[in-house]
Order: structure tokens, then sequence, then C-alpha cells
């Protein structure tokens, strides 16, 4: 680690600094035998989630990398990169989150084993939103307010799983509002959820002010 690369560690997780060393060092060590992880990628995990020191590699991570391989069907590579991408999810519950999230995606869109890995393969954080909070009120706003059938949505999040990450109070529903004011096509909020806001309201038609004063905010473009 750099001078900053450490900094940032203690002071995301400033715990650390209780943990001992021969505490953390076998943590370190199986993590990088288990994923078969270089230098750079142990790195890249611990700054993103420096919590993982504390963690037990057999009592805590094993469990939950082999479940997560097994309910996905993944081989050691996929599951390596899964977990590079969303190290939290090593701090997620199996049974209070991962599996019921799981098990409520495949049902409510209505996804074969494929098509579930793959969803969470290309947005693994996927397995760390709410569904009642997060995941069920954006399917909900697509359908009732974007008037897209559940097939339409279905094959939209399927293609792009990300469209799950946007916000429905700052991109979501200010977008479906400058789209209804200018007459444009509401399904352009999903299927152009990923453009910047210069180009979402390029391709409305709409100047990036409208699309500011309906976010509340003037913020810079995202």
């Amino acid at each position: 680690l750099s001078d900053a690369e450490l900094k940032r560690v203690v002071m995301y997780h400033p715990q650390v600094l209780r943990y001992s060393v021969e505490n953390m060092a076998p943590i370190i060590d199986w993590l990088k035998d288990r994923l078969d992880l270089d230098a750079t990628q142990l790195k890249k995990m611990v700054l993103k989630l420096p919590a993982l020191l504390s963690y037990s590699g057999e009592g805590n991570m094993a469990p939950k990398l082999d479940w997560l391989q097994t309910r996905l069907d993944l081989d050691d590579l996929g599951l390596r990169n899964m977990v590079l991408r969303a190290p939290g999810l090593l701090g997620r519950s199996i049974e209070d989150n991962m599996a019921p999230t799981l098990d409520w995606l495949q049902m409510r869109l209505g996804l074969d084993a494929v098509e579930l890995s793959n969803m969470v393969l290309t947005f693994p954080t996927l397995l760390g939103y709410s569904i009642e909070s997060n995941v069920e009120p954006k399917l909900g706003f697509f359908e009732e307010e974007l008037g897209l059938s559940p097939s339409e949505v279905r094959a939209l999040i399927v293609s792009m799983p990300a469209r799950l990450g946007y916000s429905l109070k700052t991109r979501l529903r200010p977008r479906l509002e400058v789209c209804r004011a200018a007459g444009a096509d509401v399904s352009i909020v999903l299927r152009g959820a990923g453009q910047t806001d210069a180009k979402f309201c390029k391709r409305v038609g709409v100047p990036l002010e409208a699309l500011r004063a309906a976010q509340g905010t003037p913020e810079a473009d995202v």
C-alpha cells in the first residue's frame, strides 16, 4: 500500500488498528489461496473492504464462497471475478440476504439458472440490494409508470442488470418527468438509463437545465 492507500484503509475502517498481525496474516494468506489472487487483486479487495481483515477464513468466508459458487454454478474464475468486483458480498448473510434475494429475483423475473448467474456476474452488487425498498419499487416503476410489459422489463434487465442500480429519486423519476413534459417516449427512461444526463437530454430534446430542475440539484453532469 502507498501512504495514501494506507490512510484510506485506516480512515474507512479504523478498527483495523486493533487487529493483531497474527490474526490478519492468516486471513490474507487464506483469501489469496482460496481465490488465487495476485498481489494487486488482493490489495484491491482490502481497499474496497478493509473489514475483511477481521473475517475468519474457514468460519466466515469459506461457507459464503462455497455457497455462491454452488448456487450460481460458477467456476473458480467466475467466483474470483465476482468477489473482486463486489467484495462486500463476503459481509452479507446467506440466510438473511443473499439466498432470499436470489430466490426472489429468479421467481420475479422468471430467470433460469444461467440467466440468474449471468445477472449476478455482470452486476454483483445486486446481491446487496433490499428487495422491499429497492428492487421491487423499481420494477413496479418500470411496469406501472413507464407502461412496459413484464416481458419487456425482464428483457431489458437481463440484458443490462445495472439498470436496477439507478436511483428512482435522482435519476429515473426526474427523467420520466422531462420525458412527459416533452411528449417523448417514456420507455427511454429505462432504455437510456446508462446515458449521462447531457446525452439523455439531447436524445429527448430538452435542455439539461430542465432535468436539473426536475432533480432539484445543480450538480454537474453524471
